[in-house]
């Protein structure tokens, strides 16, 4: 078969294009045109084809037959199994230079995917049977392991490599062959300080060291989220509005330490306060520090405050052990103070408490999980002191909360949960127990179906259940029921109570252009459909 080839007028290359029984062959020639030409022709299996001919810028050749592979022989690989699983080049297949190339380029990008930066594959071509087939040798030098030193976040601002290697839950130095690149991305996930998490992938930073490199798209630094419920009319009484906003800022100066302020107003003239600060990885340690402040006040029957400071250490894989220790104070008002049948409502107390934790997260989307578990675990002890306490005087409690997903099928799945509190507070010198020590329940927080903060308990359980259809990433429609019970002594004006609660109703969460809207209808059995409780919320990014 004939060689044609065209000119590029005054330039010093010339292009030679190589018409063939099944591909196109572009050669471009510095020095002969003819080396160039049968290089070429070599390149793409032609090994015996030859020149007959050449007249101004056309050469004119016999192709021959293309060659085939006959062997591959590979020397010196130890870190890949077998570097030829998934190359185009096998034996009895047509030899083609170009697919060789291809070949060795993704081994050298699996092994540096292993670590191996330096790997060198060195390829030897020889001719056999006259042409009609090539032996194929590959010598490798793998050269040495690079370390991983760290995680690169790329498209975050102000993310420390040590902040990010730590979130990632990335031991370095590290071996690059024993990473879990998956897991990296989930960690990353996980944190919710992302709204997209690209592929990791290894790759050299301006130092020539190694380092794992992900895309993210950071999520906005702060969202505001406000929660509004409706209460109907009950018993000549007008319906009214309850609510809280919170504000929740995140990732500050890049290091992934948050705060919070939230501010919450329930029915009468009751309110509650809270803030917060938390480091998850303190002066690059794997230890995580908090500090939170919590207010209530009830019209005038009582206040309460709790400061507490928390320490977190990181085990990976979304677990964390927890110690806290934190001051709790009730002071009676004015009604607080008042006797009923000789005793206070509420009396003074000061509690100092220890506690001990866990905290285990494991989802598979934190946004808007198919599945996973969540588990929130802390146990506290401590001393009580009061004018009604003849000493201190112990005080313990126990609360949980976990949440487990089951994925069904399509885009369903169940969420079922416990959440409990079991408390055993000190009774004061005459054995009783007041409104001070009791734990207020009901709303969308607690037991839905019930009004807002309506229910007194010093202990309680609530089994959660929900069937969940999942829109994308953040948005769901569910169907809900709660059921639990709770438990009261005799406290002045009350007597001692054991319920059994039930709630059930439904809802929509969807993403809007402003931010997560939400929307809950949710009743009890002592409720006609017309009475439900209404809750509707708005998180919104700033």
């Amino acid at each position: 078969m004939a060689l044609a080839a065209s000119a590029s007028g005054a330039t010093a290359q010339t292009r030679w294009v190589v018409p063939g029984p099944d591909t196109t062959l572009s050669v471009i020639a510095n020095g002969d045109p003819v080396e160039a030409t049968l290089d070429s022709l070599a390149a793409a299996g032609y090994v015996l084809a030859r020149v007959d001919s050449t007249r101004a810028d056309t050469v004119f050749a016999a192709w021959g037959e293309p060659a085939v592979v006959r062997s591959i022989q590979v020397i010196g690989a130890s870190a890949l199994d077998d570097p030829t699983r998934s190359w185009g080049t096998r034996e009895g297949r047509r030899f083609q230079l170009s697919a060789l190339a291809h070949d060795l380029r993704q081994s050298a990008s699996a092994y540096a995917r292993l670590g191996h930066l330096r790997a060198s594959l060195v390829p030897q071509v020889e001719v056999a049977e006259g042409g009609r087939a090539v032996d194929v040798t590959v010598r490798i030098d793998e050269g040495p392991a690079t370390p991983v030193v760290g995680v690169e976040l790329a498209g975050a601002r102000g993310a420390s490599r040590a902040f990010a290697t730590r979130r990632a839950r990335v031991d370095v130095p590290a071996v690059a062959a024993s990473l879990d690149l998956e897991r990296v991305r989930s960690e990353l996930e996980a944190s919710e300080l992302y709204v997209e998490v690209g592929d990791p992938m290894l790759a050299v930073d301006e130092a020539g060291e190694l380092v794992v490199q992900v895309p993210v798209v950071e999520a906005p630094p702060g969202v505001f989220d406000v929660v509004l419920g409706y209460l109907p009319p009950d018993g000549g009484a007008g319906g009214g509005v309850v609510g809280s906003g919170r504000v929740d800022l995140r990732n500050l100066f890049g290091g992934g330490r948050t705060a919070h302020v939230a501010l919450s107003r329930t029915p009468g003239l009751a309110s509650s306060f809270e803030a917060g600060v938390a480091d998850p990885f303190l002066l690059g340690s794997p230890f995580g520090v908090g500090l939170a402040f919590e207010g209530a006040s009830r019209d005038s029957t009582l206040s309460r405050q709790r400061l507490a400071a928390e320490v977190r250490y990181a085990f990976g894989g979304g677990l964390d052990v927890v110690a806290s220790l934190a001051s709790e104070s009730v002071r009676p008002g004015t009604y607080g103070a008042t006797e009923v049948d000789g005793q206070p409502r509420v009396r003074r107390r000061d509690d100092v408490l220890v506690g001990a934790g866990v905290s285990l997260v494991r989802l598979d989307r934190p946004r808007n999980p198919r599945r996973g578990l969540t588990l929130a675990l802390l146990a506290e002890q401590g001393r009580r002191s009061g004018d009604a306490f003849d000493g201190a005087r112990a005080v313990r409690r126990l609360g949980m909360g976990s949440r487990l997903y089951v994925p069904t099928v399509g885009r369903q799945t169940v969420v079922l949960g416990v959440d409990a509190t079991v408390s055993q507070p000190a009774a004061s010198a005459d054995g009783l127990v007041d409104e001070g020590d009791l734990l207020r329940l009901g709303g969308a927080a607690s037991f839905r179906g019930y009004d807002e903060q309506a229910l007194l308990a010093q202990s309680y359980v609530r089994g959660v259940a929900e069937y969940r259809l999942l829109l994308d990433d953040a948005s769901f429609a569910f169907a809900f029921v709660d059921a639990g019970g709770l438990s009261r002594p005799a406290v002045p004006g009350a007597e001692a109570e054991r319920r059994a609660l039930v709630g059930y109703g439904g809802g929509l969460r969807l993403r809007t252009g402003l931010g997560l809207a939400t929307v809950s209808y949710a009743l009890n059995p002592d409720l006609s459909p017309g009475r439900g409780k209404i809750h509707v919320g708005l998180a919104v990014g700033l």
